[in-house]
């Protein structure tokens, strides 16, 4: 039988607890376990946590988002990894979100926790060189302006100010919408 839902609920209460570091030990554990016990691809985890995303169990939907990323980040898929973070009522951001409309309380863990763990990945992301499609760097600026709506959740606007200041040289050095034109017919 499987640890995975016991290590899900102990991640929610160690939220709840405030126990940030033991929260992020679990992370790693559920990751370990995930990784080591099933052949699970990324986009299936991605799905599962949309699932419990949608049965408002926030807690558990991030934490499986931050394993899916580290599967998808094996892969060196940079799209997989910034879809987990979020956007258009989806992945962590969205989370982070509800979170802190049910328990205004949890916008400490949000700041705290949440998305110093999103920056990591980002930075993650950014390190990752065997990848070189062009629209990756699409990716790279997503992910970016995730982090940046979940930092203006916490009110932490000078910190999401600094993150869209780094999206946007990212994205004028490396021409993101015009390749964003080019690879996926986007007309922003």
């Amino acid at each position: 039988m499987s640890e995975v839902p016991g290590l899900l609920q102990h991640y929610k209460g160690c939220l709840a607890d405030r126990k940030l570091d033991e929260a992020k030990n679990t992370i790693k554990k559920l990751n370990f376990l995930i990784a080591s016990e099933f052949n699970t691809p990324g986009n299936e985890l991605n799905s599962f946590a949309e699932d419990l995303l949608q049965s408002d169990r926030c807690e558990e939907a991030i934490a499986v988002f931050f394993v899916a990323i580290s599967l998808f980040k094996e892969k060196e898929y940079l799209w997989g990894m910034s879809e987990c973070l979020g956007g258009y009522g989806r992945g962590i951001h969205e989370a982070n979100s509800r979170m802190i409309n049910y328990d205004i309380t949890m916008k400490e863990v949000v700041k705290y926790h949440v998305i110093p763990i999103m920056h990591d990945f980002k930075n993650q992301m950014l390190e990752m060189t065997a990848v070189n499609e062009e629209d990756n760097d699409g990716a790279i600026s997503w992910a970016l302006g995730c982090i940046a709506w979940s930092e203006g959740l916490v009110y932490d606007d000078e910190t999401a100010n600094e993150t869209y200041k780094e999206r946007g040289a990212w994205n004028e050095m490396h021409d993101v919408e015009t390749q964003m034109r080019n690879t996926w017919g986007w007309k922003g």
